[in-house]
C-alpha cells in the first residue's frame, strides 16, 4: 500500500492542503500517519464526507478487528499492527463476551482454547453476522493431528453465504518456558493471513513464530548455518536502547567472508547499534596479523558505526590469562546477562548454537569484562 502526501490528496480531492491536515489531526482519515512534519495518506483513500452530512456517520465507521483469547505478551504487537492498517483493535475473553447485535465488524481473529469445541465454533458462526463480504476470519491453533478444522468446514458456507474468508494460522510452538518466541513476527504472520490473502479460504498456514527451543539445561542444540543465524536475527530484534550487547570475535576465516549470511549478520548489527543499542565488540588476533586486518572489510565497517570496536592481543592473553581463551572458544555475542550465541569449532558441522545456562552465560560476561582491561581502541590499533 502506498502513501501521498496532504498536498498531492489536495489536488486530488479539491480541497485544500491545510483542511486536510486539520482532517488527519482530527482522525478523520483512516490510515493516516505522521512521519515528522509531514502527513501521509493510504493512496486509495476516499474523500471524507461532510461532518455535517447525514451519511457521515455511515460512511466513517470505525473499521474494527475483534481479537478473542489473546495472550497479553502477543497483545501489543497486533494491535500496533493494526493501527497502521487503519483498524481498531477491540479484545475479550470468549466467556465474558456478550451480543452486541447493533455492532459490526471487519474481521476476527480468534485464538483456539479448546482445540475448538462445539461452544467455540457456534461462537465463531454467530459472530459472522457481525461481518461482511470483504470480512476475514484468522482461527490461531496449535499445531496438533486432534483439532478440529473448523476452516475447511466452514469455508464453504461463509464464501457462498457471506462472501467472507475463513483460514487457520497453526503454531508449531511448544507451550512452555523454554521456548524463546518473536511475538513480533508471529503478530504479522496473524495480520498478513487476516488482510493479505484475498482470495482465500478453507486453508491452514503453519509458522514456528521465529522459535528458539531450550532443552533442561537452558541450551539449544546445534544449529545448521541458516537456523543459526536465523536465531541471531531473532534474539538481535529484541534488542533496545536499554539493551548491552557484548561479542568476542575469534577473527575465523570462515566468519569473516561475503557470503549473503554474514553480510546481512553485518547488517542487523549495524541496525542494532543504529538503534541505540550500547554495542561493545572485542576482536581478539595477534599482532603479526595487525597488517593482514588493515584493510578488512568488516573491521572497517565496524570501526565507522555506532559499534564500540576494541581490540586484544592474542598473544598477551595467551601468556598472562590462557582461561580467558578457553572461555572465547570460537567467539560468542552476548545480550545483556541474559543470553548467549555461541560460535561452534570450524571443524563441526553446525555453525553454532544459544544458551540461556546462567553458569555459561555469567562465566562469558565475566571473561568479556576481564578482557576489556587489556583492549585497546581497535581505530588506533589499525590505522
Amino acid at each position: 500500500m502506498g502513501y501521498l502526501t496532504a498536498k498531492q490528496f489536495s489536488e486530488i480531492w479539491g480541497i485544500t492542503e491545510r483542511r486536510i491536515i486539520k482532517l488527519c489531526s482530527e482522525n478523520r482519515i483512516s490510515g493516516a500517519r505522521k512521519t515528522g512534519m509531514v502527513w501521509e495518506i493510504p493512496e486509495e483513500t476516499l474523500k471524507p464526507s461532510d461532518k455535517r452530512s447525514n451519511i457521515y456517520k455511515y460512511i466513517n465507521i470505525p473499521k474494527k478487528i475483534m481479537i478473542v483469547n489473546v495472550k497479553e505478551e502477543l497483545k501489543g504487537y497486533l494491535v500496533n499492527l493494526l493501527d497502521k492498517e487503519g483498524y481498531v483493535a477491540e479484545f475479550e475473553n470468549v466467556d465474558l463476551i456478550k451480543d452486541d447485535s447493533d455492532k459490526y465488524y471487519e474481521g476476527l481473529i480468534y485464538f483456539s482454547i479448546n482445540n475448538m469445541n462445539q461452544n467455540e465454533e457456534l461462537y465463531i458462526r454467530n459472530f459472522s453476522n457481525k461481518l461482511n463480504s470483504e470480512s476475514s476470519i484468522v482461527i490461531v491453533d496449535y499445531n496438533n493431528s486432534t483439532r478440529n478444522k473448523i476452516e475447511q468446514k466452514l469455508s464453504e458456507k461463509f464464501k457462498n453465504e457471506i462472501g467472507l474468508k475463513i483460514n487457520t494460522l497453526l503454531l508449531d510452538i511448544a507451550q512452555d518456558n523454554n521456548v524463546l518466541i518473536n511475538y513480533d513476527e508471529l503478530a504479522e504472520d496473524i495480520i498478513n493471513l487476516l488482510l493479505r490473502f484475498k482470495n482465500t479460504t478453507g486453508i491452514a498456514i503453519t509458522t514456528d513464530g521465529g522459535k528458539i527451543e531450550f532443552d533442561k539445561s537452558g541450551r539449544t542444540e546445534n544449529f545448521e548455518i541458516g537456523k543459526f543465524y536465523k536465531a541471531i536475527n531473532n534474539c538481535f530484534k529484541k534488542l533496545n536502547k536499554e539493551s548491552y550487547l557484548w561479542c568476542a570475535s575469534t577473527m575465523l576465516e570462515d566468519e569473516w567472508t561475503d557470503s549473503p549470511q554474514e553480510m546481512k549478520f553485518r547488517i542487523i548489527n549495524l541496525e542494532v547499534a543504529n538503534r541505540g543499542v550500547n554495542v561493545e565488540r572485542i576482536f581478539i588476533f595477534s599482532k603479526d596479523k595487525i597488517k593482514q586486518f588493515k584493510n578488512n572489510k568488516t573491521l572497517k565497517i565496524y570501526m565507522q558505526s555506532n559499534i564500540k570496536t576494541l581490540y586484544v592481543d592474542l598473544d598477551e592473553i595467551r601468556e598472562k590469562e590462557s582461561n580467558l581463551i578457553e572461555v572465547v572458544g570460537d567467539g560468542w555475542d552476548g545480550i545483556d546477562k541474559a543470553l548467549l550465541i555461541a560460535d561452534l569449532p570450524e571443524t563441526s558441522k553446525q555453525r553454532g548454537y544459544v544458551s540461556k545456562n546462567t553458569k555459561e552465560v555469567i562465566d562469558a560476561y565475566n571473561c568479556f569484562q576481564k578482557l576489556k582491561t587489556y583492549a585497546k581502541d581497535l581505530k588506533e590499533i589499525l590505522k
